[in-house]
């Protein structure tokens, strides 16, 4: 996984730079034309109106950079809280798995013990009843072990109790739901992608073609324009009408999406 937080310095770097090269020189912000007398009044109120001026670009100068500092930190919360969903969510799926198939082994050694018409006998019937007691114990050692706990009640709590800890910064973790049109995108960009990565390994590992090859070529194409989407699609940070402005609120979602929109660009041109 790529450094977010090296990314976000190069980014916050390269806009410093693009701020102080559009910025005007301070020679011709002290650069005054016309005459070389000028009375005291006059002067005076010059003075005054430079000194407000230059008071509101340094409070607003002092504003952005604080906002983008707090926004910095919440883009790395979200993104580090979404990695933890996602492991929550494969964790929970894999061990539902797990169980499932032992629940289905085990209804499958009960039908055939209890409830064929044919009488079970020999070696069947004791691979059966081994079967049998070994789910139950399986199952009963899991859920004392407290690994139920574990893989299949904290992953399906997450939200909840994520919630609960983040809620004294006044930000909440939401799930993004997708459209049909961006599930059905998502779905053939995966499917693209895998069918790309294994005619890839055949052409260059099977055939042994060299990678200036038109068709391995194409096909590492296909795997850079069906890159998973990034960025907000599953879950986000929201922050607390309450306790920040629509201005606030607005200008976190337009960071996040102009973040997120450059660095997929750079994704796609660094595999490039």
């Amino acid at each position: 996984m790529e450094n977010l937080q090296s990314r976000l310095d190069e980014t916050e770097a390269n806009s410093e730079l693009s701020k102080r090269s559009l910025s005007p020189t301070r020679s011709s912000r002290l650069n005054v034309s016309g005459s070389s007398i000028s009375s005291h009044s006059g002067s005076e109120r010059k003075r005054s109106s430079s000194r407000t001026s230059s008071g509101k670009n340094v409070k607003s100068s002092n504003d952005i950079t604080s906002a983008s500092k707090i926004f910095r930190n919440l883009l790395i919360l979200e993104d580090d809280l979404r990695h933890q969903a996602h492991r929550q969510k494969i964790l929970k799926w894999e061990f539902t798995l797990f169980l499932s198939s032992l629940a289905g082994v085990a209804g499958f050694a009960f039908y055939e013990l209890y409830f064929t018409h044919e009488a079970i006998v020999g070696f069947y019937r004791f691979i059966l009843q081994f079967l049998l007691l070994f789910i139950a114990v399986t199952v009963a050692l899991f859920h004392l072990g407290g690994e139920y706990k574990r893989t299949i009640v904290i992953p399906r709590r997450f939200f909840t109790s994520t919630n609960k800890g983040i809620r004294q910064f006044n930000v909440k973790l939401v799930k993004v739901h997708s459209t049909w049109n961006e599930q059905f995108t998502d779905l053939v960009r995966f499917v693209s992608r895998n069918v790309a990565f294994i005619n890839i390994y055949i052409l260059t590992k099977t055939l042994r073609l060299s990678e200036s090859n038109a068709l391995v070529t194409f096909w590492r194409s296909v795997t850079i324009r069906s890159q998973p989407r990034i960025g907000a699609v599953d879950v986000k940070l929201v922050l607390n009408p309450r306790a920040f402005s629509a201005e606030v609120r607005e200008g976190w979602e337009i960071y996040r999406d102009e973040f997120w929109a450059r660095e997929g660009a750079r994704r796609r041109k660094t595999r490039l």
